[in-house]
């Protein structure tokens, strides 16, 4: 019998660095055994990266709290998911996804009035997952790049430039952050500490080989690197940008359009279509509990993963059943840009993926 166990961490941080430290080469085996256990018998916690971004959770403009501009929020919220969870801008208008977009009131959990008198609405995310996995429709889970965003707007002085900050409260701004909530993208934007520290402040606010910052990007967290230069500090402003991400760098004009291509981008990696399939996966090079750690969690980690079991450990190598949208085919694209897992000298037997950890 296989116990399947969602891919979350079961234990707090501390906990795992107690275990880490505590637990030998020849030890570690039964902790996993144990983990397997609370895996299965309790909750998991979610994610750090769960709660950067709900997907599943909307904030829509509404002319009032009537029963029918509730409704049409409803559905127009519906279609924000849609797009962010599809990857595609047109989802939310798209003839294939109407009935779930009629019937968006069944699929909601939670809904309030912000402050502002928008309508937030918090929806069943896997009972939408499943509703489009039905239909074939290509979903776009968890698995969410960071951006860094590196905006430069004219300054007073003529041929002088200043940077936009995560402090800022301009409208060009406030557009592209809302385009970002739109498409379902993490945008993260520098403080003015961390521009002086890199020298990105005055005229020279950008280099002319914008590609050299993808160090910057690196240093604030991000996977990414979105660099725009604006007309002006307004939401009608003009912006050249430039976007670099896993060594492609492509470029787009718009005020919207830097963060469009970034959303495009990651959909066209991560969003997966297809059934949710069993896949056996072997990992040489698993010699303690951290390095189990560390494997579990790039499974948590790749967006087309739902669950995951470990079938057996011989010697330092684990296998795992793991439940994979699309097949094996996506799941080889997704770990293959991680980098943890090389291919194996020795394949497989059977069908079975074969990977080694990297030191």
């Amino acid at each position: 019998m296989v116990f399947y166990t969602t891919v979350r961490p079961v234990l707090g941080d501390r906990q795992m660095t107690k275990l880490r430290k505590s637990a030998s080469p020849f030890g570690w085996r039964a902790w996993l055994a144990l983990l397997g256990l609370v895996a299965v018998l309790g909750p998991a916690p979610s994610t750090r990266a769960d709660q950067r971004l709900d997907l599943y959770q909307v904030a829509i403009p509404v002319p009032d709290r009537s029963d029918a501009s509730r409704d049409a929020g409803f559905q127009n919220a519906m279609r924000v998911v849609l797009v962010r969870v599809t990857g595609r801008p047109g989802a939310g208008s798209d003839p294939a996804y109407a009935p779930l977009v009629v019937s968006a009131s069944r699929y909601v959990q939670q809904y309030r009035y912000a402050v502002d008198g928008r309508l937030v609405v918090g929806f069943d995310g896997g009972a939408i997952e499943r509703w489009l996995a039905g239909v074939g429709a290509p979903i776009w889970g968890r698995t969410r790049p960071v951006t860094l965003v590196l905006l430069s707007v004219p300054g007073a002085a003529a041929g002088a430039a200043t940077m936009v900050t995560r402090d800022a409260t301009s409208d060009l701004k406030s557009a592209i952050d809302a385009q970002a909530a739109l498409r379902g993208i993490e945008l993260r934007w520098p403080t003015e500490q961390q521009l002086q520290a890199d020298g990105l402040t005055g005229a020279s606010a950008l280099p002319a080989d914008p590609r050299a910052l993808l160090a910057d990007a690196t240093r604030a967290g991000a996977d990414a690197l979105l660099v725009g230069h604006a007309t002006d500090g307004s939401a009608s402003a003009s912006v050249q940008w430039l976007f670099e991400y896993q060594n492609a760098v492509e470029t787009a004009t718009g005020l919207a359009a830097g963060v469009d291509r970034a959303a495009d981008a990651y959909a066209s990696i991560y969003a997966v279509n297809g059934a949710t399939v069993p896949v056996e996966v072997a990992v040489d090079g698993v010699r303690t509990l951290a390095d189990y750690a560390r494997v579990q969690h790039l499974f948590a980690s790749t967006t087309s993963v739902s669950r995951a079991a470990v079938l057996a450990v011989h010697g330092d190598t684990v296998r795992w059943r793991l439940l994979v949208r699309g097949g094996a085919g996506p799941l080889v694209r997704l770990l293959s840009l991680d980098g943890s897992l090389q291919p194996a000298a020795q394949p497989g037997v059977g069908g079975e993926l074969r990977y080694r950890l990297r030191p």
